[in-house]
């Protein structure tokens, strides 16, 4: 059926293989815009697997915006993927090769529903130590220097398989840059580029501190507004020359939307006919809670686009530890400055998170975590119903270690937020994330990577208590 091949013999799940081809069928006009799919029982029964697989292949590709589902008509291939005079540029069988694809206070101090912070109770302390401690002893010698300017190699090795084995990315181990931390990494680029662009199209709402890189850097900030499928390019042309790009297209921050498969190809073409680049901020992907990981904006364009990743999320922002995977014709300037910055991460722990990577650790961390935050967010939404039902909505894709909450009562959208420490509380408000009047929006961001399930409980209830107190009717 649609000429789908499921090979038992591979590595990759069934639902991964299905996922892959149903891209590159769709993606070279196989299957145009508006082709009506068969229902999943019928694929299923073709196939000769479990409906549910069939289902997620569904919810994932609708996620990704490959697919639209239409009620009562089934499900379609969507409008716009494939742009204008665009021409295939993968086979089915290429798009199908392997891998394509501060603490919550207790009860009776503040709960902080700061977002991004991961479950910090929840790392491998003993065994991350053991690694310290190796890595310091074999390496005594070696660690009086700086090490390589591009950072340990084994542990660029590391992390080049591991992006090839967990989201499709295929690179050179030479292309991977350490840093401090995905900060450091933003600092890099708007420095080693600020010789040729000085402009740069932010999101907005985003993080501040991305924002306040580049007008350190003085480059000009171009907002661009963000939806529920992402950075909204519609407002928008083409990209001007002398601009960059800088998006969060698996996770946007912090309205939480997954950027449109039609946008991701946008921006690239975009991009090329404009010569400049784009900064894929890939902060939090791996806790992608439902379906399997999208695959990374980079995938499309490596040339074009300079992926950021960090350990922060994935297991402590004390580590700081991030990397850049840089294209290789900016290799060169990218050396030079890294160089002249004097900008090194230490060696002890990048040697020591080559080990940790290397022998399982890492990925078995992540899987772990996944399932934590799947709970945590589960209990958000749970209390959150409870207590405000149909008075609100729940934002963004799910993944991550936040959630946007915004609100259909008046009485929840005139409340600013502040002062929210009297009741046990702390919580950010979108607005607080805006770069434009224009483009801010309404809501509040919820972060429950480190809060345990009766902080949770407890947090939504003084929530709740505010928003009585404050003019909303109480059950």
């Amino acid at each position: 059926m649609y000429g789908i091949h499921i090979d038992p013999a591979k590595s990759e799940s069934a639902m991964k293989q299905i996922c892959a081809q149903l891209r590159a069928m769709i993606d070279s006009g196989v299957l145009p815009s508006g082709t009506r799919l068969l229902p999943t029982r019928q694929l299923a029964k073709e196939w000769n697997i479990a409906r549910n697989i069939v289902i997620e292949v569904y919810e994932q590709l609708t996620a990704e915006g490959y697919l639209e589902g239409r009620v009562g008509s089934g499900t379609y291939v969507a409008d716009g993927i494939r742009l204008p005079g665009e021409r295939a540029t993968r086979s089915p069988e290429e798009h199908a090769q392997p891998g394509s694809t501060p603490s919550g206070g207790g009860p009776g101090g503040i709960i902080d529903f700061a977002a991004g912070l991961p479950d910090v109770a929840s790392f491998p302390r003993k065994l991350w130590a053991k690694y310290l401690k190796e890595a310091a002893e074999r390496q005594a010698e070696q660690l009086a220097g700086y090490g390589p300017l591009f950072g340990d190699l084994r542990l660029r090795g590391e992390i080049r398989d591991y992006l090839f084995r967990a989201k499709g990315i295929r690179c050179e181990a030479r292309q991977i840059v350490i840093v401090s931390g995905a900060s450091e990494g933003l600092l890099l680029a708007a420095s080693a580029l600020h010789s040729r662009y000085d402009s740069i199209y932010l999101e907005d709402p985003t993080i501040p501190f991305a924002r306040d890189i580049f007008e350190r850097m003085h480059y000009r900030i171009v907002p661009v507004p963000v939806d529920r499928s992402g950075m909204n390019l519609d407002p928008l042309d083409e990209f001007q020359p002398d601009h960059l790009v800088l998006v969060t297209p698996s996770h946007q921050f912090p309205i939480g939307s997954l950027l449109s498969i039609q946008r991701r190809k946008r921006a690239i073409r975009m991009a090329e006919q404009a010569d400049t680049y784009i900064l894929e901020d890939d902060y939090d992907s791996e806790f992608r809670l439902k379906g399997m990981p999208v695959p990374p904006l980079h995938t499309l364009a490596p040339e074009r686009v300079v992926y950021i990743g960090t350990f922060s999320k994935t297991l402590s922002p004390s580590l700081r530890i991030g990397f850049l995977l840089v294209p290789p014709a900016l290799l060169d300037l990218f050396a030079a400055t890294k160089e002249a910055l004097n900008l090194f991460a230490p060696q002890a722990s990048q040697q020591a998170l080559a080990g940790f990577i290397a022998d399982g650790h890492f990925d078995r961390h992540l899987l772990a975590m996944k399932k934590l935050y799947r709970k945590r967010r589960q209990a958000v939404i749970e209390r959150l119903d409870r207590d405000f039902g149909p008075s609100i909505a729940i934002d963004g894709d799910e993944a991550g270690m936040h959630l946007r909450v915004s609100f259909r009562h008046e009485a929840l959208a005139k409340l600013t937020w502040e002062n929210t420490e009297a009741f046990g509380f702390n919580v950010e408000t979108c607005r607080e994330y805006a770069i434009s009047e224009q483009h801010a929006q309404d809501g509040i961001v919820l972060g429950y990577g480190n809060l345990s399930a009766p902080e949770i409980d407890e947090g939504i209830t003084r929530l709740y208590k505010y928003a009585v107190a404050h003019g909303y009717p109480s059950r």
